[in-house]
């Protein structure tokens, strides 16, 4: 009876040893892998470097798309003014920014107002 009650204890005595052992190595190992994250800098994470990829296409998307509405906008049209009592046309140079619904500046600065018989045209 007694040579059971060792054997036991034996045997329990054993697997505290290994468990021990084996928590003992669990723990080194984590603490390297939490040694190795924290000498990693933070801009090399996968995370950031696809946020860096994101932030980049929006940043070239909105300067591709402003310099095209400024291109656009400063673009020189030719605007044919018609007068219905002479039938005589004018033409002017209007850039787009600065062509209104009844009022225009043309590109040398004269500001130019239609009366509400004059007929525009923009000629492309």
């Amino acid at each position: 009876m007694i040579r059971e009650a060792l054997i036991t204890l034996l045997v329990a005595a054993i697997v505290i040893v290994v468990a021990r052992i084996q928590r003992g190595r669990r723990v080194a190992r984590e603490q390297r892998a939490l040694e190795v994250k924290e000498d990693e800098p933070w801009y090399r994470a996968p995370s950031a470097i696809i946020g860096f990829i994101f932030a980049g296409l929006v940043i070239l998307s909105t300067t591709a798309v402003t310099g095209y509405r400024f291109w656009y906008a400063n673009q020189i049209v030719q605007v044919e003014v018609i007068d219905p009592g002479s039938g005589s046309r004018t033409v002017y140079q209007v850039k787009r920014r600065d062509l209104g619904e009844r009022e225009f500046r043309t590109v040398d600065g004269r500001r130019v107002s239609l009366g509400a018989g004059d007929r525009v045209e923009r000629v492309d």
